[in-house]
């Protein structure tokens, strides 16, 4: 397990020289800068504008120093230094699915399942090539899964948080994190996790802040936000067919694009938890039914988050990769969508790139944006009907044990007359 981590490594560090994105490295490289020269306290108060949440400008500050101490600012190795953090986090969350996996299967299926992971190459680009931070946050949704299954709950409320200090598109797995602890039916459990989280957030962010920490996390989670008002940012999903970086403020049945958009992932929450609900057995809160229920449940709104809103990057389909390794071993029906949506993540990443480096837009009605789009839109109706059957088989499961009760009931009583 440790040789292909390493190997897994190594091959993404080669992959360090390929140019990736030149605005966002460009970005990263000021802001790695200004932590390693303010440090990350004043970060905020020197720095002129960083969308990005309080978790990153810690990693800002000690790789930062680190390209500092080397003396790397300005030159080409800098990029080594930008792309290492994601590639470490990547590298981390391979080892933690081995980890879940081993618990309940054997080394040879962990060990195949956390390499199909550690290697996939749509992830590998994202980090090693693109140079992008989606792995960091990615770690820390997982983290919060497996916790979840060990029955820590409140843990896992303060690694869930710990995403979201990282990523806002963490939320998208806040239905389910909730929902499992409210689950637990233990207002203890409830309250420890908020305070927890709480804690958390005070611990994170207060010290960063410039002033007032309630309108400072409401300016730096609400400023990238609003800053997209668009309906696909080079997403290849529902969005794409009108073309990218159009308006979402157009309307529809009287509502315009950004309404309609949390409305349909509202509706698939919604659905999700009742597949959950439904799926997980009535009354039963462990198992292996209940974390394969769980895992597909957290795809599901990965999957429907990058689909279904609008201000939607190209990037943001990163974690469903993490989350189907986990499932692979236990649902051959997955393994077709682990394949088709590494195929359209990494082909969405690959052609959008050149034309952000050239500054260029992609035009209206291009094939192969449909294409893409298209397959991806199919896999999302293909999830939704593998919940549906899912369902039926076990609602139909279900009559077959009740009527299997009823008679035996029927011959016990009439045994006894």
């Amino acid at each position: 397990m440790i040789y292909a981590l390493l190997s897994s490594l190594a091959a993404r560090i080669l992959l360090f020289p390929i140019q990736g994105c030149m605005s966002d490295l460009g970005t990263f490289a000021v802001w790695f800068n200004a932590a390693a020269e303010y440090g990350p306290f004043s970060f905020y108060h020197f720095i002129s504008w960083c969308d990005y949440q309080p978790l990153n400008i810690y990693i800002f500050w000690a790789f930062g120093s680190l390209a500092k101490w080397l003396s790397l600012f300005g030159t080409s190795t800098l990029n080594f230094i930008l792309k290492l953090p994601s590639t470490l986090f990547d590298t981390a969350t391979a080892g933690l699915i081995f980890l879940f996996l081993r618990k309940r299967l054997s080394f040879d299926s962990s060990l195949i399942a956390m390499s199909l992971c550690a290697f996939n190459p749509a992830t590998i680009f994202n980090g090693s090539v693109w140079g992008q931070f989606d792995a960091i946050y990615t770690f820390f949704l997982i983290l919060s899964l497996i916790l979840i299954f060990q029955t820590r709950l409140t843990p896992a409320a303060l690694t869930f948080t710990a995403a979201v200090l990282a990523k806002p598109q963490s939320i998208a797995l806040a239905p389910l994190i909730v929902f499992l602890i409210i689950k637990k039916r233990s207002w203890k459990t409830v309250v420890a996790s908020v305070l927890a989280s709480g804690a958390l957030i005070l611990i994170v962010a207060a010290p960063l802040s410039p002033g007032n920490l309630l309108d400072f996390l409401t300016y730096i989670y609400l400023k990238g936000y609003r800053g997209y008002p668009y309906t696909s940012l080079n997403a290849f999903n529902l969005w794409a067919f009108g073309g990218f970086w159009k308006s979402d403020a157009q309307t529809l049945l009287y509502l315009d694009f950004f309404k309609i958009g949390w409305i349909l992932f509202g509706v698939l929450s919604a659905f999700s938890l009742y597949y959950v609900n439904r799926i997980s057995r009535r009354g039963e809160k462990t198992g292996r039914n209940f974390e394969i229920a769980v895992l597909f449940t957290a795809f599901v709104l990965l999957f429907g988050f990058f689909i279904l809103p609008t201000r939607i990057h190209e990037r943001y389909l990163f974690p469903v990769f993490s989350v189907l390794a986990m499932i692979l071993p236990f649902a051959r029906e997955t393994r077709v969508l682990y394949g088709v949506l590494t195929f359209t993540y990494l082909a969405n990443l690959a052609y959008v790139l050149p034309f952000l480096n050239a500054g260029a837009y992609i035009s209206d009605g291009d094939p192969f944006v449909y294409a893409i789009s298209a397959i991806n839109l199919a896999t999302f109706v293909y999830m939704l009907l593998l919940m549906v059957m899912k369902l039926k088989k076990g609602a139909s499961s279900t009559q077959a044990l009740t009527n299997e009760k009823q008679k035996k009931t029927s011959a016990e009583e009439g045994g006894g007359q």
